[in-house]
């Protein structure tokens, strides 16, 4: 039977929700505040962390330094800038003197702040992960450095290079690196094919009493769990995890899951529990990528065939998303449109890659990869103005009402390729 039944019945139980809600983020806040103030009662505080991404800069007075991003075992990520000429690995077990005064209470809510900082010391991690050694084998099977980064991040969620960022970001792929709801279901088709039939198998034999699409899913969502820990709670791969799992028990009540109460319900129940999150461009990236999906499938889910929403609907989050992403990306280019044929045949390209991975013949594609990524079109640096994000934000709401409203958000992202002419 097809699931009809409205998340909310009742106005009450809206208010209800939403007080909670409201409730859990004060008392989050609260603790973070007084977190906050722990951390500034002293000039300098102590900082232990994991050196996770090294970008080297050059300063306004010609001198060479790097910009060190050391995360510690609470998730906080300090940046800071090193001008001495010492060479560090990725994974060092690093300690600094942080100047906390540098250090507002927006800043450390975020969970990611600037700081000047004075290292105490550095040595190598005596504590291998599970992620490192994972890449390790991962890494082993490529000989260039970008396709080790690329498939580090694609698998793992790793740091990348600025340059590596820069390319995707020309190529428009940003969104098949940073792992998000596509690459969950992606992963969910995939192990739920893989896992069916033997299922079925001891089904039919010990207990054919049992629901295999139930079972099946949730071995699966028990195992995205696992890869959502081992990829340290990835913000945009968090929002989807929590999203597809309450989808999947709320469709199991008959209720309708693609639509937006459950999408405005996971997004504001993860930020009343990590109020961070309202600040991470990743998370934000991807609850508006659902958002525009859940429009399409509103007004035209039941006008095309499967094949047909695929393409026009990466069609569509191109254009919508547009805008929205060039607020913090702003570099333009006709290659960008690389990004459509790309998503829908990233659909085949990662699960063959993760078995290719797995046997250990992770390389085969690297040759075509480097070409890809060393192709180089003509950009521009273009960005979205604050009132033309606020017209934006307007008509995507208005978009949830009626269709009308999704022609304007198409042309506005469509437009701003018209400045490459100029």
């Amino acid at each position: 039977m097809k699931p009809h039944l409205p998340l909310f019945q009742r106005k009450f139980e809206i208010a209800l929700t939403a007080a909670f809600i409201c409730m859990l983020f004060c008392i989050n806040i609260t603790f973070k505040y007084i977190d906050f103030l722990e951390f500034k009662s002293h000039v300098w505080a102590t900082f232990r962390g994991d050196l996770v991404n090294i970008i080297p800069l050059t300063a306004k007075d010609g001198r060479s330094y790097k910009r060190l991003y050391i995360k510690n075992d609470d998730s906080i990520t300090l940046t800071t800038a090193y001008f001495a000429k010492d060479e560090f690995k990725l994974n060092m077990r690093m300690g600094f003197r942080v100047k906390t005064e540098e250090v507002d209470f927006l800043s450390f809510l975020k969970r990611r702040f600037y700081a000047q900082s004075v290292l105490v010391w550095a040595n190598e991690n005596s504590k291998v992960k599970v992620r490192d050694k994972i890449f390790t084998r991962i890494a082993s099977q490529h000989e260039e450095n970008i396709t080790k980064e690329l498939f580090g991040a694609l698998f793992l969620a790793l740091p990348i290079s600025k340059e590596l960022r820069d390319t995707v970001q020309l190529l428009g792929a940003a969104h098949l690196i940073a792992i998000s709801g596509f690459h969950l279901g992606i992963i969910f088709g995939f192990l739920y094919a893989l896992f069916s039939a033997p299922y079925r198998f001891l089904q039919n034999r010990y207990f054919p009493y049992r629901n295999a699409r139930w079972d099946i899913s949730l071995i699966v969502f028990l195992l995205l769990g696992g890869y959502l820990w081992l990829i340290d709670m990835t913000p945009s791969f968090l929002r989807s995890y929590v999203m597809g799992t309450a989808g999947f028990l709320f469709l199991w009540r008959g209720i309708n899951a693609l639509n937006f109460d459950v999408l405005f319900l996971c997004a504001a129940f993860l930020i009343s529990l990590f109020p961070h999150l309202a600040f991470n461009i990743g998370f934000i990236l991807s609850c508006f990528g659902v958002f525009f999906i859940f429009v399409y499938v509103r007004h035209f889910g039941d006008k095309f065939k499967i094949w047909q929403s695929a393409v026009i609907l990466n069609f569509w989050l191109f254009f919508a998303m547009a805008p929205l992403a060039h607020y913090w990306f702003g570099v333009l280019s006709i290659s960008q449109f690389a990004c459509i044929p790309l998503s829908l045949l990233f659909v085949a390209f990662y699960p063959i890659e993760v078995l290719l991975h797995a046997i250990g013949q992770g390389g085969i594609f690297d040759g075509f990869i480097i070409s890809l990524l060393n192709f180089k079109t003509y950009s521009i640096e273009v960005k979205t103005p604050l009132w033309l994000l606020a017209v934006y934000i307007a008509l995507s709401f208005g978009a949830m009402r009626s269709r009308i409203f999704m022609l304007p958000l198409a042309f506005l992202g469509g437009a701003l390729f018209l400045f490459l002419t100029g």
